[in-house]
């Protein structure tokens, strides 16, 4: 099979590797569609915190979002079959301690994370091979391109879930990448009002498309909102997070900084807020693809560029794409 591997810090190279076949417990999927993200870029540039603290090491097989068919299973295996369209967790555990036979398999201290942490080779091949209690199968009405959108959109659902978002409620939602307009579609459909910052006029049109309010960052003033998302990521932002914040705001960080970002421990305890911080969405993974069943045509707009594999190299060393006015997730079609 052909598959992506970074092989040091700002190289990536298309190489042959040999066919995986699946164990026992295990599914082989055909990949058809897979996503870059902001964590993809990170590892190319080795700025990914787990490169830094040494969970994970170069070369790597990434890729973490995706949707294909399953090929074949593996003995014991009773809950996918071939030609089965799936998506996968990217959350691994042991599968038998406490943590992972309560559903927090995430917090599983042996836990791998497909194409970032472990070594665990990720989706941008064209053959994977995940352990079956990984494998989730889309429903009807949701192909390849909206089942690869399935796991960023398990994280937003999350986060929208822990803030406890509801009618009344004014959410701020910093970012207008997959993560943050995920969650502010989920926000609204919750009775509450969202609004999305973002500097640039063309991110700030494409959210008004949605039918969104849009804040430019420099006129938020003293503004104040009951629950606040990051989804950037950006140090910058989440310094300054608690700006517009009310007494008792929740608040949901998304974004992967590069490092520590440093939130205001004083101003969070004067104002009585609570922080999330969302690691995946596990959890959400169904009841997200089942809400993309009936939301299809609006979460497709977010997908703005779909290229090869061959061009995943490029595409990593330049920067995702985000031409003015289109969706901001790129993606590759197999």
């Amino acid at each position: 099979m052909r598959a992506l591997l970074i092989t040091a810090p700002g190289e990536a190279a298309i190489i042959d590797r040999p066919d995986p076949q699946a164990g026992p417990g295990e599914v082989l999927i055909r990949i058809e569609r897979a996503g870059l993200c902001g964590t993809d870029v990170a590892l190319f540039r080795a700025t990914m915190p787990y490169l830094a603290d040494g969970r994970t090491t170069l070369p790597l097989q990434p890729g973490h979002e995706w949707a294909g068919r399953v090929v074949s299973v593996g003995d014991g295996v009773t809950g996918s079959a071939p030609g089965d369209l799936v998506t996968g967790d990217t959350f691994i555990g042991c599968g038998v301690c406490t943590l992972c036979t309560t559903g927090r398999h995430h917090h599983c201290p042996d836990h791998l994370e497909l194409g970032v942490l472990g070594q665990l080779d990720g989706a941008l091949a064209e053959l994977l091979v995940v352990p079956e209690r990984a494998v989730h199968r889309l429903p009807d009405g949701v192909d390849a391109d909206l089942g690869a959108m399935v796991e960023p959109a398990s994280c937003s659902l999350r986060g929208v879930r822990l803030t406890a978002v509801g009618p009344g409620d004014r959410v701020l939602v910093w970012g207008a990448g997959t993560l943050g307009m995920l969650a502010a579609l989920f926000a609204t459909d919750t009775g509450a009002s969202v609004a999305v910052a973002a500097r640039r006029d063309s991110d700030r049109s494409f959210v008004a498309g949605f039918g969104l309010e849009t804040r430019d960052p420099a006129d938020l003033g003293d503004e104040r909102f009951d629950v606040i998302i990051e989804a950037t990521g950006s140090a910058e932002v989440t310094h300054r997070l608690l700006d517009n914040a009310t007494a008792g705001a929740r608040i949901a960080l998304l974004g992967v900084p590069g490092g520590d970002a440093g939130l205001p421990s004083g101003r969070l305890i004067a104002l009585d807020a609570t922080v999330h911080a969302v690691l995946g969405g596990s959890a959400d993974i169904d009841e997200a693809a089942r809400r993309f069943a009936t939301m299809g045509d609006t979460v497709r707009r977010l997908i703005g560029s779909v290229i090869t594999l061959d061009e995943v190299p490029r595409v990593l060393a330049e920067g995702l794409p985000r031409a003015a006015g289109t969706g901001p997730k790129t993606q590759i079609r197999f």
